[in-house]
């Protein structure tokens, strides 16, 4: 996914929904962006009942069933984008900073909405 490095947050989101494992591959340099995406993907999705491993290129995501948490966006916009596609197929999937997507999509959640997917919003 090297060329498509910047859709390998969504794919990663998205496999603990797919048949079998999803290999990501080619993608060390997301390691080097707002935060270590690799490491944060993994850890979140670790955080929500997945299996995943780690790889120094990629990761690769094993088929399960999330379970509601609040994530971590690490004030990383892609991040916080994929992590809130799970919320599409689980209910509770919380984010800890929705308001990193201003970076490059402040409309993002209103989009979601439209979409149909639902989207709680807290305030403060």
């Amino acid at each position: 996914m090297n060329e498509l490095s910047d859709q390998a947050l969504t794919l990663a989101a998205i496999a603990p929904f797919a048949d079998g494992p999803i290999a990501i591959e080619g993608v060390g340099h997301i390691r080097h962006h707002e935060c270590d995406r690799i490491r944060a993907i993994c850890t979140e999705l670790s955080r929500l009942g997945i299996r995943v491993e780690e790889r120094h290129d990629g990761l690769m995501v094993y088929p399960g069933q999330p379970t509601p948490t609040v994530v971590n966006t690490y004030d990383d916009h892609r991040m916080a984008m994929a992590l809130a596609l799970i919320g599409a197929r689980v209910d509770k999937i919380e984010l800890d900073d929705p308001g990193c997507v201003a970076k490059t999509c402040p409309s993002y959640f209103s989009m979601l909405a439209q979409t149909g997917i639902g989207v709680k919003t807290v305030s403060s």
